[in-house]
């Protein structure tokens, strides 16, 4: 029986179903069981081979998260992005953004848009060309700029930005 396909055993466990509907054989009987492994009802169980809990695991994991937990505000003043932080400390972002929601804490907001007023010395951050078009009224197709351009008396910069606790501006680190 195990030399069979799946197809083939799917076909093997129906007929062998049908004859047992035919002779009103009960459903509890012991002759279902054998249609229940042909059909795949029923999948056993592997045995799990790695033990429940290896000592110190827990205490290991706690010190790690401990040590993290002193390591986040220092990266996040430096201005590093979740992504950023885990490649620094060999974690996946995912672990970060849990680390630090547990904490408390947040990576800063990043702004990639950058418009200064050249006449007024104005200047303001933006989340994406939408945002800065309401504010600024430049019309212009901004996916075009690379870095920096000037339209009309607007002097528009393409990066990323992050403001800090102080309200202080920063260029984020690459």
């Amino acid at each position: 029986m195990s030399t069979m396909t799946h197809k083939e055993r799917q076909t093997v466990g129906r007929l062998l179903a049908a004859k047992l509907l035919d002779k009103r054989v009960p459903e509890d009987a012991p002759e279902w069981q054998q249609v229940r492994e042909l059909l795949g009802g029923i999948k056993e169980k592997k045995a799990n081979k790695r033990p429940a809990k290896v000592s110190g695991t827990k205490k290991r994991q706690l010190e790690a998260i401990k040590k993290r937990k002193q390591i986040y505000p220092r990266l996040i003043d430096q201005g590093y992005a979740n992504w950023q932080i885990g490649a620094k400390l060999g974690i996946s972002r995912s672990v970060v953004s849990h680390d630090l929601m547990r904490f408390g804490l947040q990576a800063h907001r990043r702004y990639y848009w950058r418009a200064t007023n050249t006449a007024t010395g104005k200047t303001g951050y933006y989340t994406s060309p939408a945002a800065m078009r309401s504010d600024t009224s430049v019309t212009k197709a901004l996916w075009r700029i690379d870095r920096k351009a000037v339209v009309g008396p607007w002097l528009i910069e393409r990066g990323c930005w992050y403001q800090d606790s102080q309200g202080n501006w920063y260029e984020a680190p690459k």
